[in-house]
């Protein structure tokens, strides 16, 4: 079927809404693409899979350089601060290879963007697929060279669409999951980030980080983990080995993250609370070891956003909600007073148990097994519930590990046990 008010033929079956029509017509008034130039029509094509309709069609990269805008974002009417894409790397060998071949003419094709002028209508094709690409022939306009590129343009995306797309343009071999995690964030809501943001974990229009930062900044990962091991803490029993958990990442959600996200209450003032003091002993321990001269190592710095340290000491934090004097002790590691980082990364990194500890154990808190996640809880239960004193040492991270391989140990036996 033909539009005779537009250079489009729409395939036989396909009914697209006012809107899209609408917005394509839009398109075309501020566009002359190379088809449309030559007199041929357009056709018009429906992605089955999220029920979005586009067009491919090449222009010109000075026209595609002036109008892209590579920092799309999930809903404009929420904020226009969270882009959906991945940042942008551009020192590495890949790209530097792109933009060779962007300054030789190269004309790359399947580059997809939202046609969309109701934010920053300056630059109305919003990406979700090819911003490398878009940056290197960029790079090339900026020396001269204009060259044809091919382009599929969506028209009229529903929030779930731009996730989709966004999802399926940046899912590969290259792209972290954490990237798809946030993502998948933005999707089902912003409590999560709104809640770190409120709490300082992110500062305020901040958005959690595509891949592992060395500034410190969390990703969605650790945030789902501190969330959930809190919830697993709190609901746990007195006795028994206690088992922390590291939420899974990547394009499928963590199941452990989907069932307690249904219960969380955002405002509760101890889920709060928890949060604050995580982010305040996380800021600590950055600011020690960033500003000592000796062992000013990055993964020191960073030790609080390890999974295994997250989950665990968040662990411990549901399991004292129920006893305030030992949750008081355990918040109370971000308040030491001496000159030294709070969780001493430096004896964590030390500790093992001899027999048992191969050689290229890196210490306490270094794997995310489920050994190292309860050796970790234990370190913070005998932190809070047995030290004398606030804080930890060479000592104390060798007992934790000896007493949760004494628990484990009894809890096989006992288990053996019942069934003789």
């Amino acid at each position: 079927m033909a539009d005779d008010n537009l250079p489009l033929e729409i395939r036989a079956g396909l009914n697209p809404s006012a809107d899209v029509l609408e917005k394509i017509a839009i398109f075309f008034k501020h566009f002359n693409p190379i088809e449309k130039e030559n007199g041929l029509k357009y056709l018009l094509l429906l992605d089955k899979r999220s029920n979005a309709f586009y067009i491919n069609c090449h222009i010109y990269s000075n026209t595609l350089v002036s109008n892209a805008d590579l920092d799309a974002v999930i809903d404009p009417q929420e904020s226009e601060d969270y882009k959906l894409n991945r940042d942008l790397y551009t020192d590495n060998y890949a790209y530097k290879l792109m933009e060779d071949d962007a300054k030789r003419e190269r004309s790359f094709e399947d580059l997809v963007v939202e046609f969309d002028i109701q934010y920053r209508p300056e630059t109305p094709l919003k990406v979700f697929g090819g911003q490398h690409r878009i940056k290197a022939i960029s790079a090339a306009l900026h020396e001269g060279v204009i060259s044809v590129h091919g382009v599929r343009i969506y028209f009229g995306l529903s929030i779930d669409q731009r996730v989709n797309l966004a999802i399926v343009n940046n899912t590969s071999i290259a792209v972290s999951n954490d990237l798809l995690d946030r993502m998948q964030e933005d999707l089902i809501g912003t409590q999560l980030r709104n809640w770190c943001q409120n709490v300082g974990l992110l500062s305020e229009g901040q958005n959690f980080v595509d891949k592992r930062s060395p500034e410190g900044i969390p990703t969605v990962r650790i945030a789902r983990t501190l969330i959930v091991n809190y919830y697993l803490g709190k609901e746990s029993s007195d006795d028994g080995i206690h088992e922390p958990i590291v939420c899974l990442s990547g394009p499928k959600m963590d199941e452990n993250y989907r069932a307690v996200r249904e219960k969380i209450d955002w405002n509760d003032p101890n889920l709060k609370r928890m949060g604050e003091e995580f982010a305040k002993l996380h800021h600590l321990q950055r600011d020690r070891v960033l500003h000592r001269t000796r062992d000013k190592y990055i993964e020191f710095a960073n030790k609080v956003l390890h999974p295994s340290i997250t989950a665990a000491w968040a662990y411990a934090a549901g399991i004292y909600q129920k006893n305030p004097p030992i949750l008081e002790k355990h918040y109370a590691l971000a308040n030491t007073g001496d000159s030294g980082d709070p969780l001493n990364a430096k004896a964590l990194q030390e500790a093992r148990l001899k027999g048992v500890d191969s050689d290229s154990y890196r210490g306490l808190g270094s794997r995310i097994s489920g050994g190292e996640l309860g050796r970790a809880l234990e370190l913070f239960i005998i932190q809070a519930t047995k030290a004398s004193e606030r804080g930890i040492n060479i000592k104390l991270a060798n007992a934790a590990i000896k007493s949760f391989e004494a628990k484990k140990a009894k809890h096989a036996a006992d288990e053996a046990l019942n069934g003789i």
